[in-house]
């Protein structure tokens, strides 16, 4: 059986934090916030309700952080058959033009792997 994305998420931030990165779970998605006025088993009523998004921002990656040469880090974890969005295309470009460190991974030795190309790019 495959792994799921959220195991993949795990080994990649262990991995990456053995290898001096700083790693977060980032999060991303939006709920409701408003004066509830009503509630049974499954269902909330809110009134004067508003959104509350979290995360950086739309397309921003799985794993945020930290490298070992200070350079801010995302990496976008997918499954083996799993596609970036467009938005999340864009977030790692952003990323990469800026000069951190910005990847799709689809396993940990993956994500170790575009960390060591990318600090010996440094020269670090």
């Amino acid at each position: 059986m495959p792994k799921r994305e959220q195991a993949i998420q795990k080994e990649i931030m262990l991995t990456l934090s053995q290898a001096g990165c700083l790693v977060w779970r980032n999060n991303t998605g939006v709920a409701w916030q408003g004066e509830q006025v009503g509630k049974t088993r499954e269902t909330i009523t809110l009134r004067n309700y508003r959104p509350v998004h979290f995360g950086l921002c739309k397309g921003s990656a799985d794993l945020v952080g930290v490298t070992p040469c200070g350079r801010f880090l995302a990496c976008e974890v997918k499954t083996p058959t799993g596609r970036a969005s467009d938005a999340q295309e864009r977030f790692l470009l952003a990323v990469n033009r800026a000069g951190g460190l910005g990847f799709i991974a689809r396993s940990a030795d993956e994500a170790l792997a575009a960390l060591k190309q990318f600090t010996e790019a440094q020269g670090e």
